[in-house]
């Protein structure tokens, strides 16, 4: 394809471990490279690829798709503006349907570094480094909850500890259903996202009073309300809505007007590096399945201080 048809972009959706080798065959070809995420299965991967796009002056962007979210970008900003005062913490939760990845013995996703949160991890991690300077230390506890052999964990609770504030995270493939959701709390307002209904909602509630509840409860619904009314807005007049539509937009238009990608390789190395400290964390499966979780989880924070 490469030599037959001398295309301008090349969108890599091959599992990780392929991402190397035909991202640098791609750029090789003087082919600009969108790939998904994670960018790698290991940061010395990502330099080769972050080489290989200098070396042919071509661009090289990552799909941090749920980054791109409406609902995300707009809490990014007020963040920015400092409308909810000084951030003072985030908070993950990230919960996939087991039928999704775990209940499938050899689906892909298990011969990951880390297993399946080689897959979902990157999504949780991508979501947090917008708000962390400089991640100093990873502490990270597992558990199976799930009776799937094949799996050592499917239950995780990870902590990133920045300079200026920590991301909670929660990731199971546990349960039956799915959810997505990021709060971001400030000294003045609370946010929460909801990644998958698209919506943005503030919370201040300055007391348990009777009076205080009730109107923290009218000023949710009906942020709830506007939300609906504006996601069928966009999905009425086609607006796009889905991380993945604004990026590939995004990323088309860098390469037309020569501009910066809407996430750069150094932001995809960035969240590789912080897993593969993750996964250097994981509890070895013969340790886990002997040990109850409480010891495991211990046992971890020990390696790590």
């Amino acid at each position: 394809m490469l030599s037959r048809e001398h295309p301008d972009v090349i969108d890599i959706c091959t599992p990780p471990g392929a991402h190397r080798s035909v991202a640098i065959e791609a750029m090789e070809s003087n082919c600009s490279v969108l790939m998904e995420k994670p960018m790698a299965l290991s940061v010395s991967d990502c330099d080769l690829m972050i080489s290989a796009a200098k070396r042919n002056d071509v661009k090289l962007s990552i799909v941090h798709n749920q980054r791109f979210y409406p609902p995300f970008l707009m809490a990014k900003q007020l963040v920015e503006d400092g409308v909810i005062g000084e951030l003072t913490g985030i908070r993950v939760l990230s919960l996939t349907q087991r039928e999704e990845y775990v209940a499938h013995e050899n689906h892909w996703v298990h011969k990951l570094p880390g297993g399946i949160l080689g897959e979902t991890g990157p999504h949780a991690i991508y979501i947090s480094l917008p708000f962390l300077k400089n991640v100093k230390s990873v502490n990270v506890c597992a558990r199976k909850s799930a009776n799937y052999p094949w799996a050592p964990h499917d239950a995780y609770n990870i902590d990133l500890e920045g300079e200026n504030v920590n991301s909670s995270i929660y990731i199971s493939h546990a349960s039956d259903y799915t959810a997505s959701e990021v709060d971001l709390f400030g000294t003045d307002y609370a946010l929460r996202i909801d990644l998958q209904s698209m919506l943005l909602k503030h919370y201040k509630r300055g007391n348990l009073k009777p009076t205080s509840i009730v109107f923290s409860s009218i000023s949710v619904a009906s942020q709830i309300m506007k939300g609906l009314m504006s996601n069928a807005f966009m999905v009425m007049f086609r607006r796009p809505m889905l991380g993945h539509d604004i990026m590939i937009e995004k990323f088309v238009r860098s390469i037309i007007m020569d501009r910066p990608v809407p996430v750069s390789p150094e932001e995809g190395r960035e969240t590789v590096k912080v897993m593969e400290r993750i996964i250097e964390m994981l509890p070895q499966t013969h340790d886990f399945e002997a040990k109850p979780a409480l010891e495991t989880c211990i046992e971890t924070m020990r390696k790590n201080y």
